[in-house]
């Protein structure tokens, strides 16, 4: 299931909430789902945690967050992740 679905079946007082529990505002959590807006690995953590069903997978990671992934899955290092 994507963000943007899980996101949208919610309604809006629940993204209101979810938004404060993550540490950032709904209209951040608009541009990602909307707009696919890249987050940080931090934020990415916090929404698969209130989230049921979401995964990294689901979210737009940015560069830097991807590398940080790979990275805590033991695929890469932190020297090759930034080779």
């Amino acid at each position: 299931m994507t963000f943007k679905t899980l996101y949208l079946s919610l309604p809006v007082n629940e993204r209101e909430s979810l938004a404060q529990q993550a540490g950032t505002t709904r209209g951040m959590l608009n541009q990602v789902a909307y707009a696919a807006k890249e987050i940080e690995i931090g934020l990415a953590d916090c929404l698969v945690a209130l989230l049921e069903g979401l995964t990294l997978d689901d979210l737009p990671l940015t560069e830097r967050a991807q590398m940080q992934r790979q990275v805590r899955a033991g695929t890469k290092s932190a020297a090759e992740a930034e080779a």
